[in-house]
């Protein structure tokens, strides 16, 4: 990866397999990481819980998110409170260079809410809600070599 990673598209859903399911052979991809119920941090005394699921295919990451509880609003948006869906939700940007990603930081945060922000698994993430502009969430985040994301499949 590079200083300036644009990466990853992130979907939010109501049935975690099915969404793996039906990702994997829209996009010939032979599987995911699955992280079932992972806790994790998403503010100062904020948690939640969702099912998580990464794939990479020809260098681009796809992230499938199920919130199952906890502080989940932000991974609910654009989810119907019945029944099957699956909702593009975010992209993701990764920077390699702590500094990098603190002043691309500060330039979202003067700009966009920040609903999600906190350090996990030896990295640090932030959501900005870029929705009025975009209509959908932007994600920075920095994990350093040797992460979690080095176990990601690739197709």
């Amino acid at each position: 990866m590079t200083a300036d990673d644009y990466y990853q598209y992130a979907y939010v859903t109501t049935d975690w397999r099915r969404a793996m399911r039906d990702i994997a052979a829209a996009h010939d991809i032979g599987g995911f990481m699955e992280m079932p119920e992972a806790e994790f941090d998403t503010g100062p005394g904020r948690t939640a819980v969702c099912h998580f699921a990464l794939a990479f295919k020809n260098g681009l990451q796809f992230e499938i998110i199920q919130p199952l509880g906890g502080d989940c609003s932000v991974y609910r948006w654009g989810l119907p409170e019945e029944g099957y869906a699956t909702r593009f939700h975010h992209l993701g940007r990764h920077f390699s260079d702590r500094s990098e990603f603190e002043r691309h930081h500060a330039v979202a945060s003067a700009r966009w809410n920040l609903p999600v922000a906190a350090d996990t698994m030896g990295g640090t993430y932030a959501y900005f809600d870029a929705r009025p502009d975009y209509g959908h969430f932007i994600e920075n985040f920095t994990f350093p070599a040797g992460s979690h994301l080095e176990g990601v499949p690739k197709w």
